[in-house]
């Protein structure tokens, strides 16, 4: 039976709770199989699966996003409803294998591993597609903002881990399968949606927005996986390295989340980039040069902290991307998830391909080059994608190869005088540049037409207060304090366009 939202604050805070409890139970599942893959030993939640079973894990896990991801690009249409249920079986099934290799029912080795790792990469990767749908919804619902409601699940996810990683046998896998079925219960009361919604072909913009998106967490995700190998190296103990991962993943979220309170829109990943880049650089210039311990944890949790924000960033820029689209929403997440999963995989086995070889300081300084190098040629990366971008919105509409129609086919109008540009594409590229739905560009632009907030009820089927909220959403999208604030940003936006 699914949740009736108000727009009042009771119902912004009902979903703000039940989407970060529910998502931060896939987080706090997904986390600590995601750090033990960066530690290449085996943790105590593989319980006799050995060394490789946190590599097997994630990459069931990013295979799960890819596929998840062309299937809906292929079919086009989202998966049955029971899909999420059978996702959260697997992963309780999974658990209770490890249960039964605990009190050695069941034999461990591959067969064992193999299984336990792609029932649960499996899982949590459809589930936390699923969450994230649900989450998306629940803001379109008039609940809370997507990036206070992922900082909470983020988290309440970094404690969960952080019980895991601390817990011990029995008690430890039972918390973890009570998770689940606490994930499961939560699920069951927050609304499905319809079985089929038509897909809306992406946008020129949207596809620049998605690529770019995913090549920043690409990097990070990368160089994430590379100094965890480094910290391995740096004298500490298996404990403080599990107490830096958790930690940072706690910092990163209680910043997003403190964030969410004063900045509903989301930073661009361009932005975002240019703050943490020189944390970053930072951090990895200290790892092989400085010997003392508590700079390397310093350093590490810096590094990790990053991928932790990036993470959140980029899910909420992919999730704005859809447009509220489900099958896009599939398509773009999974892409996203499942290259970054692959690019922490390839930045372990690099890190540690290195560091196995001769000098310990040497091959140090070799990782923490190549990861300076590739933090350093992203924004050249990106920069290339956006001129081409540009260059190709900026050709004459007949001469545009990704774009379909004419100007009133997509719903552009016409210009309010020669060579001007339409109100429509203004407002459509304003919202996109801020990352607002398709619901808050139709609201804009009544706004900017000059119309009332009852007329823009009465024209979009929305109640007053349904309407205030998207009003309240696109000042805070915008960086607006008023109305007036509002359209002379987007005056001075078409000016430049």
């Amino acid at each position: 039976m699914g949740i009736a939202l108000r727009t009042d604050g009771e119902g912004n805070r009902r979903a703000l709770l039940i989407g970060g409890v529910g998502y931060g139970v896939v987080c706090g599942l997904t986390f600590p199989l995601m750090i033990s893959n960066t530690f290449l030993r085996e943790m105590s939640l593989s319980h006799g699966a050995g060394d490789s079973f946190g590599a097997l894990f994630f990459l069931a896990y990013a295979a799960a996003m890819l596929a998840l991801a062309l299937w809906h690009g292929t079919k086009r249409r989202p998966l049955p409803r029971f899909t999420l249920t059978v996702a959260l079986g697997a992963v309780f099934l999974g658990n209770v294998l490890m249960m039964l290799r605990y009190f050695a029912i069941i034999d461990g080795g591959w067969p064992y591993a193999i299984t336990t790792g792609a029932s649960i990469g499996f899982g949590l990767a459809t589930a936390e597609l699923g969450w994230m749908e649900r989450l998306v919804r629940l803001e379109k619902s008039g609940g809370a903002p997507l990036s206070r409601t992922i900082s909470l699940a983020y988290l309440l996810g970094g404690g969960a881990t952080a019980v895991i990683f601390f817990a011990s046998g029995p008690v430890e896998l039972s918390f973890a399968l009570a998770l689940v079925l606490l994930s499961g219960a939560l699920l069951a009361r927050t609304p499905a949606g319809a079985d089929c919604q038509p897909a809306q072909p992406p946008r020129r913009a949207d596809r620049i927005g998605l690529v770019k998106a995913i090549s920043y967490l690409a990097v990070f995700s990368f160089v994430f996986g590379a100094v965890s190998q480094m910290a391995e190296t740096s004298g500490t103990t298996v404990v403080v390295i599990e107490m830096q991962a958790t930690g940072s993943i706690i910092g990163a979220a209680l910043i997003f989340f403190i964030a969410s309170f004063w900045r509903t829109r989301v930073i661009p990943v361009a932005d975002l980039y240019g703050i943490l880049f020189p944390v970053v650089a930072a951090a990895l210039i200290a790892l092989p040069f400085i010997a003392t311990p508590w700079v390397h944890g310093v350093a590490s949790v810096l590094v990790f902290a990053a991928f932790y924000l990036s993470g959140m960033n980029v899910r909420i820029i992919v999730s704005q991307l859809s447009r509220g689209d489900r099958i896009s929403l599939w398509v773009y997440l999974g892409c996203a998830l499942g290259i970054g999963s692959l690019l922490v995989i390839a930045g372990v086995a690099f890190g540690a391909a290195v560091l196995a070889q001769g000098n310990p300081e040497t091959a140090l300084a070799l990782v923490a080059l190549i990861s300076l190098f590739i933090l350093a040629m992203n924004p050249v990366v990106a920069a290339r994608i956006e001129r081409r971008g540009t260059a190709g919105a900026s050709a004459p509409e007949g001469e545009r190869p990704d774009e379909e129609g004419t100007a009133e086919d997509r719903g552009l109008g016409a210009a309010a005088s020669p060579g001007a540009v339409p109100l429509e594409a203004v407002v459509g590229a304003f919202a996109r540049e801020h990352t607002m739905t398709a619901r808050e560009e139709d609201v804009l632009l009544l706004l900017c037409q000059g119309r009332t907030r009852t007329y823009i009820a009465d024209e979009l089927g929305l109640s007053p207060n349904t309407v205030k909220g998207y009003i309240r959403n696109v000042y805070q999208k915008s960086g607006s304090v008023d109305k007036q604030d509002l359209l002379d940003r987007v005056e001075l936006f078409r000016d430049r366009l």
